[in-house]
């Protein structure tokens, strides 16, 4: 007599694991689209054209589904700005897996520096737009600096001197902001010789170290 083959218990759980999955790559990408809708009008229109229904309008969502990531204005504005410093964290990982010393102290600090020279640049209409929404809450900008001291705690790595490793930051930093709102551009020539002059210092803030370390 055939024996029946018991069902196995963890068909239940591995069914319920799968949809589980499902769910979170669907709301992932919901979220996704809604910043995105979110950042479109900003740029397009402005941060006081933002409301609720434009954006649930321009992503083609529901308002519930809305109001299940993001429950008010200002964080979608939040989401946004959230958004934007995970895409350059991401563009850092890229010169990070690309760095040909990824053993010296220098290399998150180059990444920092080739992701902000090659990197896109963002819409300045964009930007305006947040930081005029910065300038009516100020909370929106805790994260911001949050970041940016964690950015600058990476730039000084252990086997860096600190001095020159700052200067090649914030000269970096002042570069993206001249490129963001159009200063003075320098042609490419010029704007590839100045990055290779801020990795020729990140280069000399290694052995500057070493050699102090080597006297003490």
């Amino acid at each position: 007599m055939p024996t029946s083959q018991p069902s196995s218990s963890s068909e239940p759980v591995q069914a319920s694991q799968e949809t589980k999955t499902r769910k979170s790559i669907a709301a992932t990408a919901t979220r996704d689209r809604l910043l995105q809708a979110t950042i479109h009008i900003i740029q397009t229109q402005g941060v006081e054209r933002l409301t609720l229904d434009a954006v649930a309008k321009e992503a083609k969502a529901s308002k519930g589904g809305l109001l299940y990531h993001f429950a008010s204005k200002e964080a979608l504005v939040a989401g946004v700005i959230q958004c934007l410093m995970d895409e350059f964290d991401a563009d850092i990982a890229e010169e990070l897996a690309l760095d040909t010393a990824p053993d010296s102290p220098g290399k998150w600090l180059r990444a920092y520096v080739k992701a902000l020279f090659n990197g896109k640049t963002l819409p300045t209409p964009l930007i305006a737009s947040l930081i005029s929404a910065i300038n009516v809450n100020p909370a929106l900008l805790e994260p911001v600096k949050i970041q940016f001291e964690t950015w600058q705690q990476k730039s000084l790595a252990p086997g860096l001197d600190p001095v020159r490793a700052s200067l090649v930051r914030f000269a970096a930093d002042g570069f993206a902001d001249s490129e963001l709102f159009g200063r003075a551009l320098p042609d490419e020539d010029l704007r590839q010789k100045l990055l290779e002059m801020l990795l020729g210092i990140i280069q000399e803030a290694e052995s500057d170290s070493i050699a102090t370390k080597q006297r003490s």
